[in-house]
């Protein structure tokens, strides 16, 4: 049996980064993909049109995942748990910036054009860097994340070619230092430090949006344009989430930054909602525009006074208890339309929605043991909080003869199926089961 012997006759020593250097450039990748994650996650609701947050959406969260990537090579690299927090709490100037632009194209132009492009060259510097053969978890790391970072660089200047965005306006703001021990970076600030606030989402211009205490018009009498617009409606139900994750990865930085990851897929999860919602809209013949639009379940976000407030009310409950139930209406709906595709989608959908109530149920007891609030109080509260925004929109919509549950106030009663195997994943008891199920119309216990 032969053994390969490695030349390490042509590694030039000084070229190469120690286990040290190798930390200390990681470290300052690492900071700037933390802080990429909460500036897109700032600005996905900032940012009108649907294709951009649908790019934002992805993007947010392989950053987000990259800055985990590189989290995990760092302790690796025996760098102490308790540096890391610090590590997402330092900043480029050129990154508050743009937290604070003016407007979604000077954001875009500043991020495509400049920030992105510096990402990129020193990610493939530090791995130039990297010894062979011991660092190959780095390399390959860094390969990984250099090829999503090349994705969202050419997505994005395509985006800018599209939309005729302005490309030559730099930020005036340092970028940080790959070389530099402290990486040229601003200690003790971060994007997010103090969020801007947001009280309801941008949405397209050709969209008129409504105010939430704004009544939505009746459905349409015809079927195809009702249709058309529980479809519309759908679509912004998930733009408005969308807009919601987009700032909890933006607004909670005490948080682990696994939360954030979590946070993060989330998003992106209803980053592809809006997308095949958006197909299903065009197949029965609908544009975006065709009906008004109203972002409630952001709003309502905005008015919960805690973030456990806003992730019980958003995850455990909306996303949760009742999405989970209101996903098995629409696929079993689309399917007695002789939509399978649809159905199917929806049914995919349905699977995400478990694990955005599973998230939900994960971190708000991490956030109430933080905070020292009562999960329970916190809960009813919430609850209380939703059951009475819905009274005032009992009436909203009138009644339609599709077979598709009219949107946002009618989540209780006769008309309510309860999906069981939904409800056990996400970890209800069989009593929890049994009082949601009270008064629904049905149960559904879906086959392994």
């Amino acid at each position: 049996m032969s053994h390969v012997i490695k030349n390490y006759s042509r590694v030039v020593p000084e070229r190469m980064h120690d286990v040290r250097n190798n930390a200390r450039g990681l470290g300052i990748l690492y900071t700037v993909e933390v802080e990429l994650s909460r500036l897109v996650g700032c600005w996905i609701a900032r940012t009108p049109e649907l294709p951009e947050k649908m790019l934002l959406g992805r993007i947010l969260y392989e950053d987000a995942e990259h800055a985990e990537r590189i989290e995990k090579r760092l302790l690796e690299l025996r760098v102490a748990p308790e540096k890391l927090p610090s590590l997402r709490s330092r900043t480029a100037p050129a990154l508050l910036e743009l937290e604070r632009a003016d407007n979604p194209a000077q954001f875009l132009s500043g991020l495509f054009r400049f920030v992105k492009p510096a990402l990129l060259a020193d990610l493939r510097r530090h791995l130039d860097g990297c010894p062979p053969y011991v660092d190959e978890p780095t390399a390959r790391m860094l390969r990984q994340i250099i090829s999503e970072e090349e994705e969202h660089l050419s997505d994005g200047l395509a985006l800018l070619a599209d939309r005729g965005i302005d490309i030559s306006a730099a930020p005036t703001g340092a970028l940080w230092g790959l070389f530099a021990d402290d990486g040229g970076l601003l200690v003790d600030d971060f994007v997010g430090r103090e969020p801007v606030p947001l009280s309801s989402p941008h949405w397209p211009a050709s969209v008129t949006k409504l105010d939430f205490e704004q009544p939505m018009p009746a459905f349409p009498d015809d079927f195809d344009a009702a249709m058309r617009r529980c479809i519309h409606d759908l679509v912004f139900s998930e733009t408005e989430a969308l807009d919601i994750f987009g700032r909890y990865v933006y607004e909670f930085p005490d948080l682990p930054w696994r939360f954030h990851v979590e946070a993060a897929r989330v998003a992106w999860d209803e980053a592809r909602h809006v997308e095949l919602l958006l197909n299903v809209l065009e197949r029965y013949g609908g544009h975006v525009g065709e009906f008004p639009a109203k972002a409630p379940g952001y709003e309502e976000y905005v008015r919960e006074p805690t973030p456990l407030r806003k992730i019980l009310m958003v995850n455990v409950i909306a996303e949760g208890e009742v999405s989970t139930d209101t996903q098995t209406q629409h696929r079993d709906a689309f399917r007695e339309l002789g939509d399978e595709l649809s159905a199917i989608l929806k049914d995919y959908e349905m699977a995400d929605e478990i694990v955005h109530g599973q998230f939900g149920g994960k971190w708000s007891r991490v956030i109430a043991e933080q905070s020292g609030e009562d999960i329970e109080e916190a809960l009813a509260a919430a609850r209380r909080s939703l059951e009475g925004f819905k009274r005032m929109h009992d009436d909203e919509g009138g009644e339609s003869a599709i077979p598709l549950v009219r949107l946002g106030a009618d989540e209780t009663g006769p008309d309510r199926v309860v999906n069981v195997t939904a409800k056990r994943l996400l970890g209800y008891s069989e009593d929890e089961i049994e009082r949601i199920s009270a008064g629904a119309g049905s149960t559904v216990e879906e086959a392994d």
